[in-house]
């Protein structure tokens, strides 16, 4: 593999020259500065904050309480509804009068006279210290005109892989000409799929399941383009397991967005994610999984295991898997879920699943792709049955047995043969569901957590954790000198080493994981002065809950968050300041808290990085 750095691999045939490796080595999410944005966004940000003072305004002595969570509150289509003129007070007209000339008065003669093709009018930024320079933008250009390689991020680790574009094609029609799982059709079903979707969504509605806004967010139209697959590339495998030696196995991705079944999927989703979760061997995340785990005892010959569940996503057999949330749905009855209905929905977004890849148009036969909204709670309704055989099933029982999606965690308290054997006996519980075991004695990694074992006694041991960096991890955070607003890469920072406090059970191990992350921070622009400072002041600070705390009494009632939304540029930034400076002073804003959120102009992803392979 040739390895330009720690951050860009090329896998491509096209050599890359130091300009492309530089801008390559700053991340898909950093923003080069731009002298020209579309006018459009800022008129559209205008608009939008101007409709929040309306509603604001309008609403400022009702009483009622809007909660997001309640179903009749969800799934609808996104309200343009703006109070009438007469319902606005004159403190609130006058504001928005401000706000418009003011906008006005900094987009005179700013705005260029031509226009691009896809955004409209450009608008000229005023200059200022750019943060690439005149080789690194000329870089850009040369990689998003090259027809012959493709930009992806790999698969695990946050590197920039670049692969010749007709190895990345080899590669996905090797996978996609797999008949166990993937057809090729001739056409696309999205006509048909639409057809029999607004069927059952009507079925829901006469039973009283749907309002008549959500049957018409819910209701799809044919799409205008089938759905793209691509593929993410898995560096980190070894060289000799690729399936060229010039391109990795990739993961299977078909993107849902936009997709006739999209809002359909989250409608789904909706009623499987509080079922998929109701399992003893659930766990949400890391901060989780550590707080079933660590400070416990468990015998110093066990075994610490983890294993892998091989290929999850396509493996799940779509007739099993409809039968298994069947039968989930019967153990834990609700009449005010469509069961019967649901179950159509599922097994048409499941058995319809077609996707473009090259020109050609495939149908996937087995599993569920991943890029479905409910495509994580169906994995693990699936291994529901799975997991209660693996924890009692068998004649010797795992202690603290935990599975996330398809990464499972064990203590094994018998011999190294009895757990050969219950390797053996796992692999035989359901059909195309293939595990592979870990096995070591004292330390072993699970998600970004390393677990090992303290003696406490000569037959007794207590679990500690520390945090894991793969191999493969580049700690790709975000460029310093990317065009974010200045609290961002302070931010990031201080999310890691709360991260790394949470996750270590010692300061040393805190202090070792500090060190990790900066050696890779130091040449991404931020500042050794502000690193030690926030690592010496977390360390000294309780972050112990999984809601961060500060360390002052919070008032009774916080107040409800206003955000004013721009995007952030120089004159979108005077833009945010000067509206929040005004709507402070309405009598609407009194019990609401302003916040000027910013919204990202296009970063390297945007610029270099498709998701629709085009010939």
């Amino acid at each position: 593999m040739f390895k330009l750095s720690d951050f860009t691999v090329n896998l491509s045939t096209c050599k890359l020259d130091a300009a492309q490796v530089s801008i390559l080595d700053k991340g898909l999410t950093f923003i080069p500065s731009t002298h020209y944005i579309p006018y459009k966004r800022i008129i559209e940000c205008k608009k939008r904050n101007i409709r929040s003072i309306k509603l604001h305004d309008f609403f400022k002595d009702d009483t009622h309480t809007y909660n997001p969570k309640l179903f009749n509150n969800m799934f609808n289509p996104k309200s343009t509804w703006e109070p009438p003129a007469h319902g606005i007070s004159k403190e609130a007209h006058e504001v928005i009068t401000d706000i418009s000339e003011y906008t006005a008065s900094l987009v005179s003669n700013r705005i260029l006279p031509t226009s691009n093709l896809k955004t409209g009018p450009l608008l000229r930024l005023p200059s200022w210290r750019p943060n690439i320079s005149r080789l690194e933008s000329a870089a850009i250009k040369n990689l998003k005109g090259n027809p012959d390689i493709i930009i992806k991020s790999a698969d695990k680790g946050g590197a920039v892989v670049v692969m010749d574009k007709m190895l990345y094609e080899m590669e996905g029609l090797r996978q996609l000409e797999n008949k166990h799982y993937y057809t090729e059709i001739e056409r696309p079903l999205a006509n048909e799929t639409v057809s029999l979707l607004h069927e059952t969504l009507n079925d829901i509605y006469r039973c009283g399941f749907l309002t008549e806004k959500q049957l018409r967010f819910l209701t799809p139209e044919v799409p205008a383009k089938s759905r793209p697959f691509y593929l993410l590339p898995k560096v980190h495998k070894p060289r000799d397991k690729w399936p060229h030696p010039n391109m990795p196995e990739g993961r299977p991705i078909v993107a849902d967005s936009g997709s006739e079944t999209e809002n359909i999927c989250k409608y789904i989703d909706y009623y499987l994610q509080p079922l998929a979760i109701n399992h003893p061997s659930y766990i949400k995340d890391t901060y989780d999984f550590i707080s079933k785990i660590r400070g416990k005892q468990v015998p110093t010959n066990s075994f610490l295991v983890t294993g892998d569940v091989t290929g999850l996503y396509t493996n799940m057999n779509i007739d099993l898997t409809l039968e298994l949330v069947r039968e989930i749905f019967k153990k834990y009855p609700n009449p005010a879920r469509p069961d019967r209905q649901l179950l159509t929905l599922l097994e048409l977004t499941l058995k319809r699943n077609d996707f473009e890849f090259a020109g050609r148009i495939f149908l996937q036969i087995c599993g569920t792709a991943m890029g479905k909204d409910y495509a994580p709670s169906l994995a693990n309704i699936f291994l529901i049955y799975f997991d209660k055989l693996a924890r009692t099933g068998f004649h010797i029982h795992p202690d603290l047995y935990y599975r996330f999606l398809d990464d499972i965690h064990l203590i094994w308290p018998g011999t190294r043969l009895e757990l050969t054997a219950y390797e053996t006996y796992l692999n035989t519980l359901m059909p195309g569901i293939k595990i592979s075991l870990t096995i070591r004695t004292t330390v072993t990694e699970f998600l970004d957590t390393v677990i090992y074992k303290v003696p406490l006694s000569d037959n007794l041991s207590v679990l500690r954790t520390r945090v894991y960096f793969k191999p493969t991890d580049t700690h790709q955070l975000l460029h310093a000198t990317s065009f974010h607003p200045r609290h961002t890469p302070k931010g990031i920072l201080k999310s890691q080493l709360i991260r790394f406090k949470r996750i270590s059970s010692t300061e040393r191990d805190f202090n070792d994981a500090c060190t990790t992350l900066y050696n890779t921070l130091k040449h991404r622009g931020y500042s050794r002065s502000l690193y030690r400072h926030m690592k010496n002041l977390i360390w000294h600070t309780n972050y112990e809950t999984r809601t961060i705390t500060k360390q002052v009494d919070k008032p009774t009632e916080e107040k409800e968050a206003w955000p004013i939304i721009n995007y952030y540029d120089p004159i979108s930034v005077k833009l945010a300041h000067f509206t929040r400076n005004r709507v402070s002073t309405l009598k609407c804003a009194e019990n609401s808290r302003l916040i000027n959120c910013y919204k990202i102009h296009d970063n390297l992803a945007n610029k270099l990085v498709r998701s629709r392979f085009i010939k």
